[in-house]
Parts: structure tokens; C-alpha cells; sequence
């Protein structure tokens, strides 16, 4: 039996949904550890997160943890309310929705900032909105960009 004819607008809408890609929860967890800095500037070791959620009351073990990371391990609701109450961030940063994927770009935004160097700048920029944080990151990249072209000295 031949399949009913589709117009251009349902195989464009679904050509799009096959784009989209889901983040998974390990790499969403590995955002928020990239931006976890000690006083100093120095960044958290895995152990030392699992080592402080444990004496803060939260489930995660160092071995869970990792499992977490590596993808062996799934988490439940009660291990995702734990890490979302550690890292300080709604538990909406690691579902697939709307508001999920407005508060990881901000997270995304931020972790580049923090890699950069510029970790003072990424925590005041984190209270704004993610169109405005991608419009400072395409500034800071436009600029830097165009330091290097002007540059009579590089190759």
C-alpha cells in the first residue's frame, strides 16, 4: 500500500527534528564540573565534588560519579535533585525541554567563559539571559578575531 503523500512543510519540519541532538546527561554534568573553581581559581577534581556532596548529605559516590560521566550509570531523581542542589542550578538543566535547553546554553556560555580564563566575568554574565550571553560571546569572538587579522606582526 503506498504511503500517503506528505507536503514539503511536514518533511521539513521533520528533517529538523533528526537534526537535533540531545545532550546527554554526562556531558551536561561535565559542563558543570568544568565550571566548579575553588577559591583560588583551581578547578574541582571528580573526587573532590563526590568527596564534598557526600559530607553535604547528597547521593553521589566517587564511583557513581563516574559511572554518571562515562555514561555506565543512569540517574535517578533523587541523584539528579542532588547534583542539581550541589552545583546550584535548576533541575530543568538536565531535562530535554525548553527551559532545560535555555539553562544549559547559559551553562555552555559560561564554561567557555570559565576555559577562557575569564571566570570573574562568567559568574556576573551567567545572571543574563542566554541571548544576551550569546551576543557577548559573539562580540568577545568578533573582537578577538579581528585583533588577530590587525595584528602587523602575525604571520
Amino acid at each position: 500500500m503506498p504511503e500517503p503523500d506528505r507536503d514539503a512543510s511536514s518533511e521539513r519540519v521533520d528533517e529538523k527534528e533528526r537534526t537535533v541532538e540531545i545532550e546527554s546527561f554526562a556531558a551536561r554534568l561535565e559542563r558543570l564540573i568544568s565550571v566548579k573553581k575553588h577559591d583560588d581559581g583551581r578547578p574541582y577534581t571528580k573526587p573532590e565534588i563526590a568527596e564534598e556532596m557526600g559530607r553535604q548529605g547528597l547521593k553521589v559516590s566517587k564511583s557513581h560519579l563516574y559511572g554518571l560521566l562515562n555514561g555506565t550509570s543512569k540517574p535517578s531523581l533523587e541523584v539528579a535533585q542532588d547534583l542539581a542542589e550541589y552545583f546550584g542550578v535548576e533541575l530543568e538543566y538536565f531535562g530535554n525541554g525548553e527551559r532545560g535547553r535555555e539553562i544549559q546554553a547559559q551553562y555552555e556560555l559560561l564554561a567557555k567563559f570559565s576555559a577562557q580564563g575569564v571566570l570573574d566575568v562568567a559568574f556576573r554574565a551567567s545572571a543574563l539571559p542566554p541571548d544576551k550571553l550569546s551576543s557577548v560571546l559573539d562580540y568577545i569572538e568578533f573582537q578577538t578575531s579581528r585583533q588577530t587579522g590587525d595584528n602587523p606582526t602575525s604571520g
